[in-house]
């Protein structure tokens, strides 16, 4: 079943450009990743503070995989030194009906 996710971070006063930088590199990292399908990074326009990722996975093992990795692992204690707060939410999708956009990995 696909994994599908909505990471949400808030950047601590000072540490936007900082988390950027390493919120890209996560980007990155994760496209190249196996059963990943798509990873985008957003910032909104009016909190600039603010920043979510949309990430989907071939499958959930294909996702816990990945967050096992050690180079995940370190980008992910960067990022926690940089923000405020973060979040995750699980997006229960049943079932994908485009492909578009969706790599073929």
């Amino acid at each position: 079943m696909l994994s599908a996710n909505q990471l949400v971070f808030q950047a601590q006063e000072g540490k936007i450009k900082e988390l950027k930088e390493v919120l890209n590199t996560l980007v990155e990292f994760s496209l190249e990743a196996s059963g990943c399908q798509k990873y985008e990074l957003y910032q909104l326009h009016d909190q600039r503070k603010d920043f979510f990722i949309i990430e989907f996975f071939k499958s959930e093992k294909k996702h816990k995989d990945y967050l096992k990795s050690e180079a995940y692992l370190n980008l992910r204690d960067k990022i926690d030194a940089l923000v405020e707060f973060k979040t995750v939410n699980v997006l229960k999708l049943p079932q994908c009906l485009t492909s578009l956009g969706l790599k073929k990995k």
